[in-house]
């Protein structure tokens, strides 16, 4: 299974061979069509003993069918841009050998690994063995997002949906729910990205926010963060923590479409929702160009909106340049927090 739980990978001999396959979770909860992988895996010999990491880009299998060192040898596949999976490359001597080396794990900091080997130097049969994964044969890195999901009036525990996206291809990355009683959720991070993280239920405004992961993280040091959701009524506000634009400009970024596509979703499935579009600045600037800019950067997104399909009489838009601050101008992070353009329900 993949950490998020919405990937299976197994091997079956269906084909008269050992192969692996993956089925996807769907939206209502049903599994696809059991799919094989590609020939990069798949060969006419055995295939076998698959593992997922939690970064979800990284494949380690045995097989006997690739070039190896003879009998079953462990192999690793990266998935690429389009989602495919790579040329397997063996993890090689001493971790394979003449003999069967099959069903490895690989700890989540990707440091640690343990498989199974039948060779000389064991007890007899299969035995257990550990080492240190080398650098080349390391998955990406992985921290994590924790916490509870809960009603912002009542603190009643929620059952939402997590969508973790990254901002430069626009593919969900990973999808989790936080559980039905407690609401807490953990989703995996796979570092060195910038993702969007969209919280959701039904009836609640969606929450936002942005991990920039570039660089390493650890998993000794996740991200904490309980979520509090409001329900959609007359003057609530979303800070939409996803929609960027470069300084001084009113241009919409390519990374901001994941966010708006989401809002989309969501006045979709609300029909009934007006919202005010609203455009914020720092206190950079002389009052009357931070409103102007403010302005300018609500339109975008207003006509945007409009450009696939939101009926025009829902929106309006309105600049407030540096009048309603919701952090210190002291700060540059503060000052960041006060740039920003969030909606209001209107109606």
């Amino acid at each position: 299974m993949s950490a998020d739980g919405y990937s299976m990978y197994f091997v079956s001999n269906r084909n008269d061979n050992y192969d692996i396959y993956v089925a996807f979770l769907s939206e209502v909860g049903e599994w696809s069509v059991p799919e094989l992988l590609n020939e990069n895996i798949n060969t006419n010999g055995y295939e076998g003993s698959v593992f997922i990491h939690p970064d979800n880009q990284t494949l380690y299998f045995s097989s006997d069918g690739h070039v190896g060192m003879g009998g079953m040898d462990i192999f690793i596949s990266r998935k690429d841009g389009a989602g495919d999976w790579g040329p397997p490359v063996n993890l090689g001597y001493p971790i394979n050998t003449h003999k069967d080396e099959n069903s490895i794990l690989i700890s989540a900091d990707g440091e640690l690994a343990m498989f199974a080997s039948d060779r000389e130097t064991g007890y007899g049969g299969l035995d257990l063995y550990s080492f240190e994964l080398y650098e080349k044969a390391r998955p990406q890195f992985v921290t994590y997002l924790k916490g509870t999901v809960f009603d912002s009036e009542s603190k009643s525990k929620l059952n939402a949906r997590f969508e973790l996206t990254d901002l430069e291809s626009g593919e969900v990355a990973a999808r989790s729910n936080s559980n039905r009683k407690t609401g807490e959720f953990l989703v995996c991070l796979p570092t060195n990205r910038n993702y969007a993280l969209t919280v959701s239920k039904e009836g609640y405004l969606f929450f936002s926010e942005n991990f920039s992961l570039a660089g390493v993280h650890s998993t000794d040091n996740p991200f904490l963060k309980d979520i509090p959701l409001k329900k959609i009524r007359a003057g609530e506000k979303v800070v939409l923590k996803n929609i960027f634009f470069e300084t001084d400009k009113f241009n919409l970024k390519e990374e901001s479409k994941t966010e708006l596509s989401i809002l989309i979703d969501f006045l979709d499935n609300n029909p009934s929702l007006k919202i005010e579009i609203g455009g914020h600045t720092d206190n950079i600037g002389t009052p009357e160009y931070n409103v102007n800019l403010s302005q300018n950067r609500a339109k975008a997104v207003n006509d945007y909106l409009a450009e696939k399909g939101i009926d025009q009489v829902r929106l309006i838009y309105k600049g407030y340049g540096e009048l309603q601050p919701i952090d210190s101008n002291e700060t540059e992070p503060g000052r960041g927090n006060n740039r920003r353009t969030e909606f209001k329900v209107i109606e």
